[in-house]
């Protein structure tokens, strides 16, 4: 087809399973007609046609066309997204309203012929505005639900976040477990520290950096406490060493 500047400019998404190629109404060169046939009575200039074919309903990070597509939509090759169904585009309502979401941050309409959702129109952009604060609050739970997880992990007595120097997560009892092989290495920089001797000749010995030394001598974490927003409270980890000789390094 020929190109014209002055229309929109359009991608088209289609997408068939294995079991669905045969299907009337369904198969690639349907949808791709009806898609057409749209967009050609809307004026819009069909930029390209991104196929996912045989391919099942799996997540959207699975399809090579649709990803394909995004990355073109965020480098400004098109203004809107034409679908035949949100099943074709989408596994689930989730998928839908992130990606809807992400569309609307770089300016992206996008069509769904057959549940009528056009946000080149005013009724179709006020339905996207609610759809994105659908998608808001989805992030907002997701974040709430991770940090009572983490707040309960927490008041367990386990520690929240990356196991520092010495540590090592333990998929089997669920907790952080002392590093045999470098815990030796801590409780020598806190025992140097103690005795007077220089961060940097303790760096030069374990080839560390001034603030990777420091990040292990203001760790609370290797006397046995834990840290979550501000609080404190003991762990159920093993301490790599005492309260006194943590206390004496950073009196």
């Amino acid at each position: 087809m020929k190109k014209d500047i002055n229309k929109k400019r359009v991608a088209i998404y289609v997408r068939v399973s294995s079991e669905e190629q045969s299907r009337e109404g369904y198969s690639l060169n349907a949808q791709k007609k009806k898609l057409q046939e749209y967009a050609e009575f809307k004026g819009w200039w069909v930029f390209k046609i991104y196929e996912d074919a045989g391919i099942s309903g799996k997540s959207i990070k699975g399809r090579k066309a649709f990803q394909e597509m995004i990355n073109d939509a965020k480098q400004g090759k098109f203004s809107a997204i034409v679908i035949y169904k949100f099943d074709r585009a989408f596994r689930n309502v989730k998928e839908a309203l992130i990606t809807l979401d992400e569309l609307k941050e770089i300016n992206v309409d996008f069509v769904s012929i057959t549940e009528q959702v056009d946000t080149t129109t005013a009724m179709g952009k006020a339905i996207f505005t609610i759809i994105s604060a659908f998608a808001e609050l989805e992030r907002n739970l997701t974040g709430e639900r991770l940090n009572l997880t983490l707040n309960d992990k927490f008041h367990k007595g386990i520690m929240v976040g990356k196991s520092p120097i010495g540590y090592k997560w333990s998929k089997s009892k669920k907790m952080m477990v002392v590093d045999l092989k470098k815990a030796d290495m801590v409780r020598d920089i806190f025992r140097l520290t103690a005795d007077g001797v220089g961060y940097r000749a303790i760096c030069e010995k374990y080839k560390l950096k001034p603030q990777s030394y420091y990040n292990i001598i203001k760790n609370k974490v290797y006397m046995g406490i834990i840290s979550f927003e501000g609080q404190e409270r003991k762990g159920i980890h093993e301490p790599i060493i005492s309260e006194e000789l943590w206390r004496k390094c950073n009196g």
